[in-house]
């Protein structure tokens, strides 16, 4: 089976507070939906319909609920993801023709698009798909970066740049603390606004260059995997890891867990499994897709495409030359960082007063309480199931891959 995380689609223009990264919703584009569209063709292609090493005995035409798990964040960006993993499932699952014959022998027939369940994630419900909102002992990590020298002396040559470009940046704060705000604005008008593209382009790879270095810096910047600036990587692994066992339990039935979220889970994750810059220090692009293969010989292998277009590259991770793995190394790597406790998650953030913190602090003080992550027979931390559609089948795709997948 599989484990896939993605990144949502092209969107319209976007703003989140570059010291609290809250933030205001916004629309897909229709690029944005054919995009990850791709994405679902592309995944079906390799994993349901590959005649040489499709994941065995899940049903390739008609979804069924134990084989596909899809989890949403209904956060800042809560539409637009959501709206991602709906076209993702449209193109990983065609429409299914369906006919029942009723009692007075009339038939009745669906032969339109799929109805899959997605379990959308809110931020006040459950941490996994933001846990870096309301996370006290992150802001503080924040601030205290944006106040060292380091930061300071790249303000120093980035201000400059967004001076330069006023005349097309407006009333916008001109600094490196909104570089992620700057370069969203930027790239977002280069693809839509044809007047201002020509003006734009010059200066977008530079843009990114020091959005790169921001976000890097706020949900990773190389440092240990328990470091508060994981905090993204660390609160995503319940639900990941949930998948591995899942998927590795014959009984559950399951064969795709997927997660459809924002770019800083990425981030931190791959800081976290050790990958090498570019992948551990920059923004990946919309509609970008990891995927974790877990195969019948107990080992799991890393793919990941920047973008919805190119193959699915395998990496090794944790500074191995090899890109499969035991499955149980790579869980043992990455299961003490993980925030499989809401307790786990208040203590590391500091926090006695939101999402759930308050009711454990009066029970127990801060981190009192514990709350494993929930199975899928439980409601706990499982909320808004909302039905979405799926697909059309597309161009196969090819990849010579070892091992059976479960």
């Amino acid at each position: 089976g599989i484990v896939v995380l993605t990144r949502h689609g092209d969107r319209q223009g976007f703003y989140q507070n570059p010291k609290t990264y809250s933030a205001i919703q916004t629309n897909l584009t229709v690029a944005g939906y054919v995009q990850e569209y791709n994405n679902g063709v592309d995944l079906r292609n390799l994993y349901l319909v590959n005649a040489t090493d499709s994941i065995q005995g899940i049903n390739a035409t008609q979804s069924e609920t134990t084989q596909l798990n899809v989890m949403a964040d209904a956060g800042g960006e809560g539409g637009v993801i959501i709206e991602s993993a709906n076209a993702l499932l449209q193109g990983l699952y065609p429409p299914y023709n369906d006919t029942i014959t009723l009692a007075d022998g009339s038939t009745v027939s669906w032969d339109r698009a799929q109805l899959i369940p997605i379990e959308t994630i809110e931020p006040d419900q459950d941490v996994w798909m933001e846990g870096w909102t309301d996370c006290d002992a992150w802001s503080d990590y924040l601030q205290d970066w944006y106040d060292s020298a380091d930061f300071k002396a790249k303000a120093a040559i980035a201000n400059p740049f967004y001076q330069s470009i006023s005349n097309i940046l407006g009333n916008r704060p001109l600094k490196l603390e909104n570089a992620w705000n700057i370069f969203d604005y930027l790239n977002v008008q280069s693809i839509h606004n044809a007047t201002l593209a020509p003006q734009i382009l010059p200066h977008l790879a530079q843009a990114r260059y020091w959005a790169d270095y921001h976000e890097a810096g706020a949900f990773g910047n190389g440092a240990d995997p328990s470091d508060i600036a994981n905090i993204a990587g660390q609160s995503i692994l319940p639900p990941l890891l949930g998948g591995f066992d899942d998927i590795r339990n014959t009984t559950t039935g399951l064969k795709i867990q997927y997660l459809a979220a924002s770019y800083k889970p990425f981030l931190g994750l791959f800081n976290m499994m050790k990958l090498p810059s570019p992948l551990s220090t920059s923004v990946v692009d919309y509609a970008s897709t990891l995927i974790f293969e877990i195969r019948d010989d107990a080992t799991v292998t890393m793919r990941f495409r920047n973008g919805s277009s190119g193959a699915f590259e395998a990496y090794p991770l944790f500074g191995s030359s090899s890109t499969s793995m035991p499955i149980a190394d790579f869980e043992s790597k990455m299961q003490p960082y993980s925030l499989d406790s809401l307790s786990k998650w208040c203590n590391k953030c500091s926090n006695s007063e939101t999402r759930g913190c308050a009711t454990l602090a009066q029970l127990n003080g801060t981190g009192g309480g514990e709350r494993s992550y929930a199975p899928d027979t439980s409601t706990m931390g499982r909320h808004h199931v909302s039905p979405v559609v799926a697909g059309v089948i597309g161009s196969m795709v090819t990849l010579a891959i070892a091992a059976v997948l479960l």
